[in-house]
């Protein structure tokens, strides 16, 4: 349900030069309530509605969640690193998996 000071906003993607982002035109909001909403487009695509407080700026604790996240998130990788590199005596397929898909999510 949406609270106040929210709004749905009826996008499709647009993809331009290799690369893409949310795009409203054509699109509208036709009906609904703070439940559901209903969107009408001009054109066939990839659909979403988006909920934001704000398209202009973005919250200050967004911003602090979102980088306090990804440094944790980055510290306990390298870490789990690490452990797979230094722990020759647990080796196996699994753990190249997961070393490997540890480095992805670290790069």
């Amino acid at each position: 349900a949406l609270r106040a000071g929210e709004e749905s906003l009826c996008v499709f993607w647009k993809t331009e030069d290799a690369q893409g982002h949310w795009e409203h035109s054509g699109c509208s909001r036709a009906g609904g309530d703070t439940f559901y909403s209903v969107c009408t487009c001009t054109h066939f695509s990839t659909f979403a509605i988006l909920v934001a407080t704000s398209y202009a700026e973005e919250s200050f604790a967004l911003v602090v969640v979102t980088y306090v996240g990804m440094s944790v998130s980055l510290v306990c990788l390298f870490l789990a690193i690490i452990t797979f590199i230094l722990c020759r005596s647990l080796w196996s397929v699994s753990v190249a998996l997961h070393l490997q898909l540890s480095i992805c999510l670290f790069a």
